[in-house]
């Protein structure tokens, strides 16, 4: 049976990648010549850019709608979910050296500047300053030059940034965010973070003595990283507006760029060949085909399955720990709740409403911008203390739904017997109560796994994030979704095997006999 399945799956993949093939075979669209053709069209925009609010400058009457990625916006432009987007023309050049099916319509709507951003405080002033001198030294010696040449050319070779993960700390240690998704600022290769920016900054930091550490984040979340304090600056296509200058300092431009316009050429494919629309035979474009060759990139190339690993890794150690303590902090609040406490349910009862009516992602970064927001603590450590605090809430109620499903005859009934209240509960009523509790605690675990994957608003490399950081670089729409997807079946499959033997375990009718009470040990 289970074998059934696993080929049924793998059945399913194939089918998908099938119908996927087949509709970006056939999909034909006229192409767009003009601005004007797009005044009512649907734009897709990166989530925390300007992007967005140009598209609903220049186009009024278009549909705005935004994703977190570049590889998204790709996705649903070639399937046709999206006529248009407006993209940095920056990061448009490098997409197009992958991707020649993006064309540019019409001219620079609006002129920007990338800069990186820091905190007004004293401290980020004078570091805001020393960046700024040094980033007009680079503008005055050509070498900005020399960078734009390497990070937006052809040649993949020349793309190289300093070793700064062992940089010496002389003058200390700062903290960059970035996306490492905006190729080519920022963005993941050999497992390290590379980019424009990135070289920027670590030519900066050897210059000026400092060991530099990147923080990976969501776009969306890197200004707020700068206003807590959670950063010491971000660099990462920053564009300098007078809205955001109002709550942070903005350091020398390192880029000069603008926004335009940008659509798919149907009538070619993204690797630059016509697109007739017909079925190709051979082995390299047959279906099968197309899966080695999403595999290699997905998996081998840049050694990406350590990439994997990792997400894997810090998947399952803040599903774990959060489930161990939250288990524990459940058990105890419920302990001390049980025998009716006004002050320990007073306080329950606050703070449970507060964590179940929260949104996790905004509690999430409530801990890790406000919170904690002062406290060098890693991402993964507020990640597992919110999850430590919506599962401890969750284990709380299904004690109280358990140990209440034991009817009130057996206390009286052992205390008849002359049984202490400790005895009772942990001998009676908590083994009657735990074939009720732990179907309903599996199910929390499998969602708990699943519920980590917005992590990556508070800088963790989850699981999920490595799909996206992965789709960034390969352009993989749906492929490194799939085996994401794949992954967290096994994960879960394996949570399941693990609680179910548990399960097993607390079944009362298997407790073994030497194990049952016995009555009230006497002298006798």
């Amino acid at each position: 049976m289970r074998h059934t399945k696993i080929r049924y799956c793998f059945a399913l993949i194939a089918v998908i990648m099938t119908a996927m093939a087949f509709t970006q075979a056939v999909w034909a669209k006229a192409d767009v010549t003009s601005t004007d053709e797009l005044s009512e069209a649907t734009f897709a925009v990166q989530t925390g850019t300007t992007c967005g609010t140009d598209a609903e400058t220049h186009f009024p009457n278009a549909q705005i709608d935004y994703y977190n990625t570049l590889t998204d916006i790709l996705t649903v432009m070639r399937t046709g979910k999206a006529d248009a987007t407006v993209c940095d023309i920056g990061v448009l050049r490098f997409l197009q050296i992958d991707n020649k099916d993006i064309v540019t319509v019409g001219d620079i709507i609006e002129e920007i500047k990338l800069a990186p951003a820091f905190p007004k405080t004293a401290k980020g002033q004078a570091l805001c300053d020393e960046y700024s001198e040094f980033v007009r030294q680079l503008w005055d010696d050509g070498t900005m030059k020399e960078l734009d040449d390497a990070w937006f050319g052809d040649d993949e070779s020349k793309r190289q940034v300093i070793d700064y993960e062992n940089l010496p700390d002389t003058n200390g240690t700062l903290t960059m965010a970035v996306d490492a998704s905006i190729v080519p600022f920022a963005y993941v290769k050999d497992n390290r973070i590379v980019g424009y920016d990135v070289d920027v900054v670590a030519r900066f930091c050897k210059a000026k003595g400092y060991r530099l550490e990147i923080s990976n984040m969501s776009f969306d979340s890197i200004l707020a990283a700068v206003q807590t304090g959670k950063c010491d600056f971000a660099s990462c296509a920053i564009t300098v507006t007078e809205e955001r200058a109002e709550s942070m300092l903005f350091g020398e431009p390192v880029f000069t760029s603008g926004n335009i316009v940008a659509v798919i050429d149907h009538s070619i494919n993204p690797d630059g060949t016509p697109n007739t629309g017909e079925n190709q035979s051979d082995e390299d474009t047959s279906i099968w085909g197309s899966i080695r060759s999403s595999f290699e990139k997905t998996f081998i190339r840049d050694d990406r399955w350590k990439m994997f690993v990792m997400g894997v890794v810090n998947t399952l150690i803040i599903t774990l720990l959060s489930a161990l303590l939250g288990t524990l902090l459940g058990y105890l609040v419920f302990m001390m709740c049980r025998k009716g406490n006004r002050a320990a349910n007073g306080i329950t009862r606050i703070v449970m409403f507060l964590v179940q009516g929260m949104p996790m992602v905004v509690l999430l970064m409530v801990l890790y911008y406000i919170v904690f927001g002062q406290l060098k603590i890693s991402g993964l450590a507020v990640a597992v203390i919110g999850f430590t605090l919506t599962f401890g809430s969750s284990v709380y109620s299904l004690l109280g739904v358990g140990v209440g499903a034991v009817d009130k005859g057996q206390y009286e009934a052992a205390y008849m017997l002359g049984y202490s209240d400790r005895r009772i509960f942990y001998k009676i009523i908590l083994p009657q109560a735990l074939p009720h509790i732990v179907p309903s605690f599996k199910g929390e675990v499998i969602s708990l796994i699943k519920a980590t994957s917005i992590v990556g608003y508070i800088a963790v490399q989850d699981l999920t994030k490595i799909g996206d950081l992965i789709r960034s670089r390969t352009y993989e729409a749906f492929f490194p979704l799939i085996a994401v997807t794949v992954i967290y079946f096994l994960l879960e499959g394996i949570l399941r095997f693990g609680i179910g033997r548990i399960e097993l375990n607390v079944d009362s009718k298997r407790r073994k006999t030497r194990k049952l009470l016995k009555g009230v040990k006497t002298d006798d």
